[in-house]
């Protein structure tokens, strides 16, 4: 593996997947999802299932194998409603679909094209926030294929420009804007919008690391500083790290089980929710754990025993995030 020199970016944007941070999404209104009398708090992140990947060559048609039938099929008609520009119908389509697959995040980062294409940037901002808190959003094929054609996504396009010139210090705004031009492939328009965003918000880490994708020597004004841990005492090796691991942090649990073939299974599990991240491992001589995940992210934690327990702090924290204490068996 090749893992040890990546940039605080990556480990952070893992860390959301591995349940490892807590989780604020700063665009989340009093204004909530409501699907069948049941809500979707966008103010909690999106937990994959067990297997599931926000990454694929094809995303839209090549959904996990767990998504029940009932939801492709009222997630279809959400995208011919799209295409035929009936749009309020397409968010009331998405909406019925992720009823029954709420931690989609496919049809989340759809609804979001939804609510963008209706000029609802406040919610489409939330909504995408929690998309781009789990993994990268869509490329310029995948996106502009939901279109009929170019010409109607550009002016959409030129409403949020509009919109954004005229309202130049509203955060949603700025953030809808910079994930389309990303997504278009416009990285300087995007890293100018970016600027402006972070600006507004330093602290957040989702604008940081957008920015820091587009323009990775970008100078971010107040960056928070990274919290660095406790160091190990004696060298670690990887006969002591093999086996199952298990923590528990503020109701959430967690599994780590480290493989001697050199791959690793990490189930995070909040209520009757969980999410499964499977990869290879590695560990060096100076206690850092390295967890790839099959997607390419990957996790880097400072590794050490106390008192019978093998502490794991991420390394990038910024936020103080006490360790997980995980005891073998």
């Amino acid at each position: 593996m090749t893992t040890f020199g990546l940039t605080t970016w990556g480990i952070n944007r893992v860390g959301w997947a591995f349940g490892y941070n807590n989780y604020y999404n700063p665009y989340v209104t009093p204004s909530t999802v409501v699907v069948d009398n049941s809500v979707y708090d966008y103010s909690q992140p999106i937990i994959m299932a067990p297997g599931e990947s926000t990454l694929s060559s094809d995303p839209l048609n090549a959904p996990p194998a767990d998504v029940p039938e009932a939801s492709l099929t009222t997630f279809d008609q959400a995208r011919n409603d799209f295409y035929a520009g009936d749009y309020t119908a397409a968010l009331k389509a998405t909406d019925q679909a992720l009823k029954e697959s709420p931690n989609d995040a496919v049809m989340h980062e759809f609804r979001a094209l939804t609510l963008f294409a209706l000029g609802q940037y406040q919610e489409s901002a939330a909504t995408l926030y929690a998309v781009l808190s789990v993994g990268p959003g869509w490329d310029w094929t995948t996106m502009i294929g939901l279109y009929p054609q170019v010409d109607i996504y550009t002016e959409q396009l030129r409403k949020l420009e509009q919109f954004v010139t005229d309202n130049p210090d509203d955060n949603a705004g700025l953030l809808v804007l910079s994930y389309q031009y990303i997504t278009a492939g416009h990285d300087q328009a995007a890293a100018t919008e970016l600027e402006r965003l972070v600006a507004l918000t330093p602290t957040d880490p989702v604008a940081i690391q957008l920015l820091l994708s587009v323009e990775p020597n970008a100078k971010i004004p107040d960056p928070p500083k990274e919290l660095l841990p406790p160091q190990p005492t004696a060298k670690i090796t990887k006969d002591q790290l093999k086996g199952s691991w298990s923590a528990d942090r503020d109701g959430r649990g967690f599994a780590m089980d480290l493989k001697e073939d050199g791959t690793f299974a990490w189930t995070y599990s909040q209520g009757d929710q969980s999410q499964e991240v499977t990869g290879v491992w590695d560990v060096d001589d100076k206690g850092i754990l390295a967890m790839e995940m099959n997607d390419d992210g990957v996790m880097l934690a400072q590794v050490l025993f106390k008192a019978g327990k093998l502490n794991f702090y991420m390394i990038g924290d910024t936020e103080g995030t006490p360790p997980l204490e995980f005891t073998k068996g």
